[in-house]
């Protein structure tokens, strides 16, 4: 039913409270590895990358060119995360014809841990939660002309990553399932629909081609790779749990599960699909707690849905415990990152948002150094050497803190800078960062390493090293046989 008049005043209340919150939550933390990589990719604006369709560039350099800092970087993620939790009350509003559902959709959406993580960080994941709850809300009420806007969000979706596109094959195997949806296809309008969606990704689609599919490629490779473990699957079935909170996992699936209506079945297609491919790929690879988020919000408004038609006590208890839950982890989160009390400051989730930027210029100092130690040839100092890095992540989180911008590709997986990589003239100087002899490249002579630190409350958090080559001759090939072969 559509929403009232209060109840959508309710939800944007809710929605921009919980974009408030998730601006305060990472006021002040340096960017993520991963979104320094994303950052660098929108200095150079492409219509597609080696890991992921280019939405998340898109947004990040259409930010930052109004808004500097770690702030502009994220501010359009925030928005993104801000339009999930109104998608998630309007999912709510197809599946029940109580008014108070799509307010409680909102209040479960906007509480969901693993929804306040995407929805203020520069990943991924903010565009293709928004843009995948708009697809499945629109999907859900499609009708003649209505399937033209599900395609605009279908397409927006793939733009932002491309396990959106799961949403193709389970409008075919919903075919089966609901008879409304096979009358719909007569008409030209779902058609037209589906043409819409793959004229947005087009370009994303050429690119691919032209760069032998690299990056459906990479995914399938980093989703059934054949690494898994007994602890990785435990993770993941935490992950699963505690991510959209387990009210809206088990509320959620459990009204999909009984889907009568042609709406219902719509969301409930919608949303198992992605979830078992994610489960599929727990049990061949480690799977991080994001990789199912896109359907979060349209299963926060089944659970709503099926609160609604809960006693007003129970109800009432169910979201006052998905709400304080959620406060709580996010609080207890911004607290320990801040100031590490009950976990050690060397713990990953702290050393992620802390001290890259002291990193980036103690590498500009030590990369001197080094430069130093084999005479401080041309080309070889701390402003802007040619860095071989040992990961795409340090590669990233040096290229905003310490502004570089020549990275030759990095040995730990093939990424965005293998696409990338220009070479250095032969016999230029180089430097490697972090320990080791040269993983893909041979060089001449090396010069003494420079060695730093970055310390917080007194536990070393990041650890650098930064050694200098004369006489650089050239790639070594990547060994293996799978994608870092690459």
């Amino acid at each position: 039913m559509p929403v009232t008049q209060a109840a959508r005043r309710k939800v944007w209340a809710i929605a921009l409270a919980a974009g408030v919150a998730r601006l305060a939550l990472f006021r002040g933390l340096d960017l993520y590895a991963d979104e320094a990589y994303y950052w660098l990719w929108s200095r150079r604006l492409a219509a597609g990358y080696f890991d992921h369709p280019p939405m998340v560039a898109w947004l990040i350099r259409l930010s930052t060119a109004a808004v500097g800092g770690e702030l502009g970087v994220r501010i359009l993620f925030v928005v993104c995360g801000v339009l999930a939790v109104v998608f998630a009350a309007l999912v709510a509003s197809e599946l029940s014809d109580d008014p108070v559902a799509p307010v409680i959709a909102a209040l479960l959406a906007a509480a969901a841990p693993i929804l306040t993580l995407t929805g203020g960080l520069a990943l991924p994941d903010a565009p293709v939660e928004a843009a995948y709850g708009a697809a499945t809300w629109l999907v859900a009420r499609a009708r003649g002309r209505g399937w033209l806007w599900a395609g605009v969000a279908v397409g927006l979706a793939l733009l932002s990553k491309l396990t959106a596109g799961l949403l193709a094959p389970a409008l075919f195997l919903l075919v089966a399932w609901d008879p409304e949806l096979r009358r719909e296809l007569r008409a030209p309008w779902p058609w037209l629909g589906a043409a819409v969606a793959v004229a947005l990704f087009l370009p994303t689609l050429v690119w691919n081609a032209r760069n032998g599919w690299i990056e459906l490629r990479f995914q399938l490779w980093h989703g059934f790779a054949s690494t898994v473990t007994v602890r990785s699957v435990l993770d993941y079935l935490g992950g699963l749990l505690a991510g959209p909170g387990p009210v809206v996992l088990i509320l959620g699936v459990a009204r999909l599960a009984r889907a009568r209506t042609s709406a219902l079945k719509r969301v409930a297609a919608a949303t198992f699909l992605p979830m078992l491919v994610t489960f599929a790929a727990a049990t061949r690879s480690p799977v991080e707690a994001n990789w199912g988020a896109l359907v979060y919000p349209a299963l926060a408004g089944a659970a709503a849905a099926a609160l609604a038609s809960l006693g007003r006590g129970l109800r009432r208890a169910l979201v006052g415990f998905s709400l304080a839950t959620g406060a709580a982890a996010a609080l207890l989160f911004g607290l320990e990152v801040r100031n590490p009390a009950l976990v050690s400051p060397d713990t990953p989730f702290v050393e992620r948002f802390r001290g890259w930027r002291e990193y980036g210029e103690r590498a500009r100092e030590a990369a001197a150094r080094a430069c130093a130690g084999i005479g401080s040839p041309p080309g070889c100092d701390g402003a802007d050497p040619f860095v071989f890095a040992p990961s795409y992540q340090e590669a990233a989180a040096l290229a905003y803190y310490a502004g570089w911008r020549r990275f030759g590709p990095t040995p730990s997986r093939p990424s965005q800078f293998d696409l990338w990589f220009d070479p250095p003239p032969a016999g230029s100087p180089v430097v490697q960062t972090a320990g080791g002899p040269p993983r893909l490249f041979a060089a001449g002579a090396a010069g003494p390493p420079a060695s730093f630190q970055v310390l917080l409350k007194g536990r070393v958090i990041h650890r650098g090293e930064v050694q200098a080559f004369l006489d650089y001759r050239g790639q070594v090939r990547r060994s293996g046989g799978d994608l870092h072969s690459f």
